[in-house]
């Protein structure tokens, strides 16, 4: 048998008060829509439909159009149910189990989806549902059970009597259904209800009247289940991920020295025996090698870190790349397209952009680099500029191995300083530097002997 998944995007959210499409809110800085489809993908479906309404447009460009997935319109807020069946015309031919689950679920795992579907099989059942039992039920759907335990219907919590409301059984919103069944029992559910919504849930009322198998699979993590409407939920969501994440890495043997107050996306990739301070966000794909110290208070998104790396204290780091046994900050500030080769150090108050630094530099202090190539081993003193803008164009600076610039020297782009050159400090460089030549640009010091300053006062009246 085939297997077919629709994924439930078409919500405005109204409880996450936003414009924003609910499943667009993100979790470690992805739409949580982006996750719910990492999980579809592991399923291996052979057809994948997203039900997209409100801000449709927003939902498709931010998720982009990868093969196998095809978008489909609900153009009014008819519930769940009436959005399922606007799948129908796109998977009329295909025959098999289809999977529903919402977009605002971010936290289901592949596993838990896969052994419903297996379930479901092995049972024969007609409608599977994903069930989870919580002490605080209050939002979801209520399970409800004939007396000989048999699933008989789902009841949401608006129309759910005082007694359902004490259920604790509550429904996921994940389904493994016979397809030839779910078009048939659509069209027989109404808008009987207190939302005047077609539920998807009232499937399972369809199916039990006429006797058909209803299968429960209480999921062994009921934080799979959660479902996000309001950015509480949000928050608990990212944070579920986040202990996730933290907890493999140190089981992998990464050391973080506060897990509570550390931030890693699930994308990320450490080595053993990296020790990460705290307060620190390490986002997007970024990886980072073994025997680093990073932190505290750094972020560092879409970049790579190689082995023995230090990154020091409030430094920010996006899609770089950093060799081996580098040091970096406090307070530097690494920006996109810049790589620093092995042995480099860059200091406090640093800022480097679109630049490579070379093996065993130095840019200790109060620094900007940009669009820069400085070869190895070159020492670039304080207060070092390259003014690489000229109010039109960027242009680039090449400094040459062995080079030593002096604090405190502006570096006037397009210009080269050659092998082993020296400029002197202070000095404002415009021309090219000859290989191990002296460059200095700036005013000789004059001395006024016996010079008075004009003393404090009062100034003369016009």
């Amino acid at each position: 048998m085939g297997l077919a998944v629709i994924v439930l995007a078409a919500g405005m959210g109204r409880r996450m008060n936003s414009r924003i499409p609910k499943v667009l809110h993100p979790i470690f800085k992805r739409p949580m829509l982006a996750y719910v489809m990492d999980t579809v993908k592991k399923l291996l479906p052979e057809r994948t439909v997203v039900v997209v309404g409100y801000g449709a447009e927003a939902i498709k460009g931010a998720m982009g159009f990868s093969e196998g997935i095809e978008y489909v319109f609900q153009p009014e807020q008819l519930g769940t149910g009436n959005a399922v069946l606007c799948a129908k015309e796109v998977l009329r031919d295909f025959s098999g189990e289809i999977v529903i689950l919402s977009g605002d679920s971010p936290l289901i795992d592949a596993k838990t989806i896969g052994g419903l579907v297996d379930a479901h099989r092995k049972a024969g059942a007609c409608v599977s549902v994903i069930t989870a039992v919580v002490e605080e039920p209050y939002g979801y759907g209520r399970i409800l059970r004939g007396s000989s335990g048999k699933i008989v219907g789902i009841v949401e919590e608006r129309d759910a009597t005082l007694e359902e409301k004490n259920i604790k059984e509550i429904n996921s919103g994940v389904y493994c259904v016979d397809s030839e069944f779910l078009w048939e029992a659509l069209e027989q559910i109404g808008s009987d209800n207190k939302q005047g919504e077609y539920y998807l849930p009232d499937i399972v009322k369809v199916a039990s009247g006429l006797g058909k198998l209803v299968l429960g699979v209480v999921a062994e993590d009921a934080c799979e289940v959660l479902g996000i409407n309001n950015r509480l939920e949000l928050a608990r969501a990212e944070r579920i991920i986040r202990n996730r994440v933290n907890r493999e890495l140190m089981l992998s043997g990464v050391t973080l020295i506060d897990p509570e107050v550390t931030y890693i996306s699930p994308e990320v990739i450490i080595e053993a025996d990296t020790v990460v301070y705290p307060n620190t966000f390490i986002y997007g794909r970024t990886r980072i090698g073994s025997g680093c110290k990073i932190g505290p208070f750094a972020w560092i998104e879409d970049s790579f870190l190689g082995n023995g790396v230090t990154i020091g204290f409030s430094c920010y780091i996006v899609q770089a790349r950093i060799e081996d046994e580098v040091t970096i900050g406090p307070f530097a500030h690494i920006r996109p397209q810049t790589e620093i080769m092995s042995g480099a150090k860059i200091g406090n108050f640093v800022e480097i952009k679109k630049s490579t630094i070379g093996r065993k530099s130095k840019v200790p202090h109060l620094s900007y680099i940009g669009d820069a190539c400085v070869g190895s081993e070159v020492n670039i003193g304080a207060g070092t500029i390259t003014c690489n803008y000229d109010g039109f164009d960027k242009h680039k600076t090449t400094i040459d191995d062995h080079a030593f610039i002096g604090s405190d020297t502006m570096l006037v782009a397009p210009i080269k300083v050659g092998k082993g050159a020296t400029t002197g400090a202070g000095s404002t460089i415009t021309k090219d530097v000859p290989p191990g030549a002296l460059a200095i640009g700036r005013a000789r010091q004059v001395i006024i002997e016996g010079w008075k300053r004009r003393p404090r006062g009062k100034k003369e009246k016009d």
